[in-house]
């Protein structure tokens, strides 16, 4: 994954960079009509480069890395959801259950919760690993 950047400020050894969120209309806004605003993200990464403020940087994370983390954050808790609903279905239908439904929905919403707990604590460990950090690569203009 690769993005540019602008360099806001600069704090000790980190530098708050500042990407365009790209719009749903694929950034052609013109022929969109939707009349939607661009926002942006700031976020903080390691001045390895030098940078100064108004800066404009290249800024890339490892791409399987960024794939494996958009199967954890968006598959897993489809997953554990469907999971849970299924395992619920089966069990409060098989014990007789008139409202077995709504009780395996709520059975999904909890494993849901779990994949959440579990996500939060992945990412407390994947954080400390060089391929999940996002890293400038150069400068693009001063």
């Amino acid at each position: 994954m690769t993005e540019i950047g602008y360099v806001a400020s600069i704090h000790g050894e980190y530098a708050s960079v500042v990407f365009q969120r790209r719009s749903g209309c694929g950034e052609n806004c013109a022929h969109c009509k939707a009349g939607c605003e661009v926002s942006s993200v700031t976020t903080d990464i390691k001045n390895t480069l030098g940078a100064k403020t108004g800066d404009k940087v290249k800024v890339e994370m490892n791409q399987k890395a960024f794939n494996t983390m958009l199967l954890w954050v968006y598959v897993f808790p489809l997953i554990m959801l469907a999971l849970g609903i299924s395992i619920g279905t089966k069990i409060f239908q098989s014990m007789g259950f008139a409202n077995y439904e709504l009780l395996s929905f709520l059975v999904g919403i909890l494993a849901l919760a779990i994949s959440y707990f579990i996500l939060n604590k992945y990412n407390k460990r994947a954080s400390k690993n060089a391929d999940y950090t996002l890293q400038m690569t150069s400068i693009i203009e001063n």
